[in-house]
């Protein structure tokens, strides 16, 4: 009997894999009539080693260890394959177009938009940590959250710095105090950065700030390393989330496989953190803080958002990836520009002439530093565009097609011809390798050089904060709060340099990508 009944399950399970493989088979010539009515051509193919390429898998178990995902993986496929769209098959009938072609993600990202979607998988994965909000919405609900909150990040809104000059100055009295000779010697700037950015995005947030540096720094004074801990608990717990979720992101629809209860015990700390922060907004007894004769009203997302709904878990995922994008965003590219400036004295120097040219000194300033005066600032602008075109703070992306469609371009020996997408592919995005493209920036397109910005303007060749209609609604906020910190930077400190100028920088990739071994440098105390 239990031979039968294994004689019937491999027969079930045989007609199963035939049944599927002709489907699939079926699938992809009717893609390839439908194609051909287009135009289209197919890309190159990726070669698989092993079947359904499960040597592409082996980084669940070894993980990224010695290993940079962007530089050892993703750039050098399209450097081996030579070309810039390309096709892989994996297991269960999947495959992905990888592209880093500008036509091609203008076509994904906004001229065939209702094309694609963001995918189920990404938006299960996030709702652990986040819930339900504007990165993992789609359709209506989406547009209903955009709705919401496009006019909380008017010109306005982000560009009031008095809470930006208020944590800068914390920040500036964390650090260790200057030797005889002007320097700080051997300081990791990087966590100060992340929690100067951790304290502004929540007081723009709630209207009051979880004060990070100052709480560091008081219990540092005082010995109390369990106070310490417990307000590092938030930053630590989304930390851990965000790594998780991206190991997740590689098992692809089989991310719910993967859950540890260090995973689950993060997520409940992030979403019990913005809880916190709505109940106190939903409060019956709660007042705004008064506003003092001649003072202009302080702007709360949170409050604003309550004009709109009461649902406490919207409001609460909502701020929750606000907050992710606030804090990550804004950190990693500060950090990834002061390390790039510690290693360039050149571009530095340049942008430190141009820094008091238009701004004076800490000292002696000559122009208050407003939203529109820091866009003025030209240099300044050069510097953040060229750090963001070699570190993009999210430098891979990709969306699933909700129907058969095509890109433009990729397919066919020349790589001209357009390509058949098939309802249900993933096409994967690679900005970074895009954006150090030699044939489009020059042979010197892994070099920092910001003066090439001269002249040139932003397109699809470059895109730091995404396009089309899911462009990033907070990027002039981002901009506004890096450029005010850099310029702070450089009125106060003559001279940044990194403790090592010739180790290459390292690179950690979780949702964005930010410095992977800190931004270790030294500073000199520019003479009053």
């Amino acid at each position: 009997m239990t031979a039968f009944m294994i004689k019937e399950a491999i027969g079930l399970l045989a007609v199963t894999i035939v049944f599927f493989q002709l489907r699939n088979f079926l699938r992809w010539r009717a893609l390839k009539i439908w194609g051909q009515q287009h135009g289209c051509q197919d890309p190159k193919i990726v070669p698989n080693k092993l079947p359904w390429g499960l040597e592409r898998y082996s980084v669940l178990i070894t993980g990224f260890d010695g290993i940079d995902p962007l530089e050892d993986i993703i750039r050098k496929r399209s450097e081996k394959m030579g070309c810039h769209t390309y096709r892989t098959f994996s297991a269960f009938n999947s495959s992905v177009v990888g592209t880093s072609e500008p036509e091609n993600i203008q076509a994904v990202l906004a001229t065939k938009f209702h094309d694609f979607d963001i995918g189920i998988a990404r938006q299960k994965n996030f709702f652990d940590m986040l819930g339900n909000g504007i990165f993992t919405a789609e359709g209506e609900r989406w547009s209903h959250y955009r709705h919401q909150l496009r006019p909380q990040f008017t010109r306005d809104q982000v560009s009031d710095l008095d809470s930006a000059e208020k944590h800068f100055q914390v920040l500036l009295k964390t650090l260790p105090e200057e030797n005889a000779l002007g320097w700080i010697e051997g300081i990791d700037i990087m966590p100060f950065i992340y929690r100067f950015t951790m304290d502004v995005s929540t007081e723009f947030l709630f209207g009051q700030s979880v004060n990070s540096q100052s709480n560091t720094l008081n219990a540092l004074d005082s010995g109390n390393r369990k106070d310490l801990k417990e307000d590092m608990d938030f930053a630590e717990a989304m930390d851990e989330a965000q790594k998780t979720i991206l190991f997740r992101i590689q098992m692809k629809s089989f991310y719910w496989l993967y859950s540890p209860k260090k995973f689950k015990k993060a997520c409940e700390i992030v979403k019990s953190f913005g809880d916190r922060f709505v109940r106190v907004a939903l409060d019956p007894d709660y007042k705004r803080a008064p506003v003092l004769p001649g003072q202009k009203p302080k702007f709360v997302l949170l409050e604003e958002l309550i004009e709109e709904t009461r649902d406490p878990v919207e409001l609460r995922d909502q701020i929750l990836h606000l907050l992710l994008a606030g804090r990550d965003t804004t950190s990693a590219l500060i950090s990834w520009t002061i390390a790039l400036l510690s290693r360039h004295p050149e571009a530095f120097d340049r942008l430190r002439r141009s820094i008091i040219e238009h701004f004076g000194t800490e000292i002696q300033p000559t122009n208050e530093l407003t939203f529109t005066s820091l866009k003025g600032c030209k240099e300044l602008t050069y510097v953040l565009h060229e750090t963001l075109r070699l570190y993009p703070i999210v430098p891979i992306n990709g969306r699933k097609a909700v129907r058969d469609t095509f890109l433009p371009t990729g397919g066919g020996p020349d790589g001209k011809s357009p390509v058949a997408i098939r309802k249900g592919e993933t096409v994967g995005y690679h900005t970074y390798v895009m954006q150090r493209r030699k044939d489009i920036w020059g042979e010197n397109a892994d070099e920092f050089h910001p003066t090439r910005w001269e002249g040139r303007k932003l397109g699809w060749e470059m895109i730091p904060f995404s396009g089309g209609p899911r462009v990033c609604i907070g990027q002039q906020y981002a901009l506004n709060e890096a450029s005010f910190v850099i310029v702070k930077m450089l009125q106060r400190y003559d001279k940044i340099e990194a403790l090592d100028m010739t180790a290459p920088l390292k690179k950690s990739l979780s949702l964005t990508l930010a410095p992977g071994n800190g931004v270790k440098v030294k500073l000199h105390k520019a003479a009053s």
